[in-house]
This record gives structure tokens, sequence and C-alpha cells, in this order.
């Protein structure tokens, strides 16, 4: 189960993720993708308004993104986690998450790097719902849209 942070928080994933064609036929989210939104398009202290337009289809724009917006320590490590989980393109050690950041930030980044490491299908980062066989056949006719 993937913890998000709230609703708009997981929408934000998951349209992104469609958005920018990150999803693959199969249904997985691409991993690097899928970490780095996670953490960027977080609703926890506004982060997302701050980091969404330095993402676009042709990447994510991490140095641009720190350099001409003014982010607190905790953030700054969190978007540099970011763009590690991404493309290794800035540094940041365990002991920094650990000394810096509070519990539900330091969950987050938990989540992110076990999303890098194992991914996950789409259907995983839709609402939870009960199990009932309509639903989940118009799940699975919904996600072969994507």
């Amino acid at each position: 189960m993937t913890f998000f942070h709230d609703e708009a928080h997981r929408q934000n994933v998951l349209h992104c993720l469609r958005k920018k064609n990150r999803i693959y036929p199969d249904g997985k989210a691409d991993n690097y993708y899928l970490s780095a939104l996670y953490i960027l398009l977080s609703t926890k202290n506004d982060l997302d308004k701050k980091t969404r337009r330095f993402i676009d289809g042709e990447g994510i724009y991490f140095e641009k993104m720190l350099s001409t917006q003014d982010f607190p320590s905790s953030e700054k490590k969190l978007i540099k986690l970011a763009a590690n989980l991404f493309n290794t393109s800035m540094e940041v050690s365990p002991s920094e998450l650990i000394n810096t950041l509070d519990d539900e930030n330091f969950q987050m980044a938990l989540q992110a790097i076990f999303l890098r490491r194992t991914g996950c299908h789409v259907r995983d980062l839709l609402p939870a719902v009960e199990a009932v066989p309509e639903l989940e056949q118009e799940d699975d006719e919904e996600m072969e849209r994507y």
C-alpha cells in the first residue's frame, strides 16, 4: 500500500504519470518518474505548488528548481532525494534525511526509495475500493486505455 499525504497528492502523481506518458502498456509506472513525482507533487506544505512548474514533457529541472525558489532545509533534502532517485544528479545522505526530516516527510522519503526500487502497477495508485467484481472489471478496462 502506498502512503499519500492526502487524496490530492495521489491525484497529482497519477495525473502527471498519465500526462507524461510514464505508464507502460503493462500498467507499470516508470520507477524513475514515479519516485521523483511522489516527492515533488506532495501536498504537504504545498510542495507541489512550488515544484510543478519545473516538470514538463522533457524532464524535471532540479537545478533550476533549487536555484530559483527558496525552500526550507527539509524540502531541499527531499528535492535532492527526488533528483537522486530520478537520475542521480544530486546527492543527499541518509544522515541528512534522518536528522532533518519530520516523521511524515521521512516516511515519504522511505516510500519514494521503495517505489524507485520496486516500482508499482498503476492500479496500486488508484484509491482503494471494495472488491466488487463489476468495479474490478471497470478498473481493468480503464487501465487498458492507458
